[in-house]
């Protein structure tokens, strides 16, 4: 602590004196020091302690009184200085005044900070405007002067509703094209046959359908496929799953065409060459059965068609106007086919066929077509023929129409296929529309 020497005055309450020495030497220390009776002070006790209080001014108490601040001073040193803080220390207390504020003022922010975050909810929620309040302007007789308004109805946006999808056309996936169970080894290789727990080839390579639909069933095969790569995957590719597709065959990649065919969906047939009218002359090709062969040698030929592919329901012919009239040719070669486990299906070339009711009699499985849906290859004559097979389902419960890989035939399908749903008739694989049509 700095000290600041007060000098002594002459004598207790001698009257002040300009000239004295002293007084000289202590400068404006030592007129303060007798303006205001400060003597020097001792280890006893204060000199601030025995001073009266100044008379007040022009006849008026000040409020300012300098004894007050001179007595929060410390106690005089013992050698009679006043002991009073150095300017240095007065500034560090300052600065740690300072910097206790400031740490304060941090302290509430971050506490703020902390409410804040901790009450965001309940204080936004009560942020929320309030409804208007709306004051009615009443006539004398009480009734409002204005109509009340009227709030404006808000109508929801339409939802478009989600389109129903046909259980019938959604993917289904089917068994594969090789079961170990339902082939056994013949002469000419492997061929169809019933599994040991009575599991028919044509059900286990069946497309699923589900059989409680009572829509009217429409079945759509198209044949002949195989002999033209860029219009079987054409017809694989464009036509819903539900159409039935039948292969020659003897046509190259047989066997890989058919598993394309299958992994799309579509139920396979395997088209067998028959003798037509006017053979040799109309000559469907190698291995077609004759009328002039024994049974054996058809029933050869009709095996060794067979162990062609795997993965097909039945059979069918487009070819045999002439030996599908003859019962005594068909007979044995039907048998073999429910034999086999397969179904059979009548694409009656003419009206003459045998088939359907040879195969009742057998109980062997089989449909039988009612219409070829490009007998006349134009869009018209195409729509006419569908339109027709529509009405046939309706009124026999089930129909079935034969077609052809033509472009302009794909074309029709595909856009007669779409409507189907709303003309209330369902496409159908051929095995879902098995034993449901009357004999001709």
């Amino acid at each position: 602590m700095a000290r600041f020497q007060f000098r002594r005055k002459a004598a207790a309450g001698a009257a002040f004196d300009p000239g004295d020495p002293d007084l000289a030497l202590s400068g404006s220390a030592a007129v303060l020091a007798q303006r205001f009776g400060v003597r020097r002070g001792t280890a006893e006790h204060s000199a601030l302690d025995d001073v009266p209080p100044a008379a007040p001014r022009c006849g008026r108490q000040s409020s300012f009184n300098p004894l007050k601040l001179l007595r929060r001073r410390k106690p005089a040193a013992p050698d009679g200085y006043l002991a009073l803080e150095a300017p240095g220390r007065r500034k560090s207390r300052r600065l740690s005044a300072v910097s206790l504020a400031f740490g304060m003022v941090m302290l509430s922010g971050a506490g703020l900070l902390v409410w804040l975050a901790l009450t965001a909810e309940e204080t936004v929620s009560r942020l929320d405007p309030l409804p208007p309040v709306v004051a009615p302007v009443l006539l004398p007789d009480g009734t409002p002067r204005f109509q009340e308004p009227v709030a404006a109805t808000v109508v929801p946006p339409e939802v478009a509703p989600a389109e129903e999808v046909d259980p019938v056309d959604l993917p289904v996936e089917l068994a594969p094209s090789r079961n170990e169970a339902m082939l056994e080894r013949g002469p000419a290789g492997l061929l169809p046959v019933v599994a040991a727990d009575g599991t028919a080839p044509w059900q286990h390579y069946a497309r699923p359908f589900p059989q409680e639909d009572g829509r009217p069933r429409v079945a759509i095969v198209v044949a002949e496929l195989g002999l033209s790569s860029k219009a079987t995957d054409s017809a694989v590719a464009r036509l819903p799953g539900a159409v039935t597709m039948a292969f020659v065959p003897g046509t190259a990649d047989l066997q890989a065409q058919i598993d394309k065919a299958r992994a799309d969906g579509h139920e396979v047939l395997l088209s067998v060459p028959m003798e037509p009218v006017g053979f040799p002359a109309n000559d469907p090709g190698p291995g077609t059965l004759l009328t002039n062969l024994g049974d054996e040698r058809n029933i050869s030929r009709l095996e060794t068609a067979m162990t062609a592919a795997t993965g097909y329901v039945g059979l069918t012919s487009t070819t045999g106007s002439y030996f599908l009239t003859r019962q005594e040719n068909l007979r044995p070669i039907l048998n073999q086919v429910q034999r086999r486990g397969l179904l059979y299906v009548d694409s009656r070339p003419v009206a003459e066929s045998q088939a359907t009711r040879i195969a009742t009699e057998i109980k062997l499985p089989r449909a039988v077509a009612d219409i070829q849906v490009d007998r006349m290859a134009s869009p018209a004559g195409i729509d006419a023929q569908l339109a027709e097979l529509e009405r046939l389902a309706k009124a026999n419960g089930a129909a079935v129409g034969f077609a052809q890989a033509l472009p302009v035939t794909m074309e029709r399908l595909v856009l007669w296929a779409e409507g189907l749903r709303e003309r209330g008739v369902v496409l159908a694989p051929v095995s879902a529309v098995v034993n449901r049509q009357a004999d001709r």
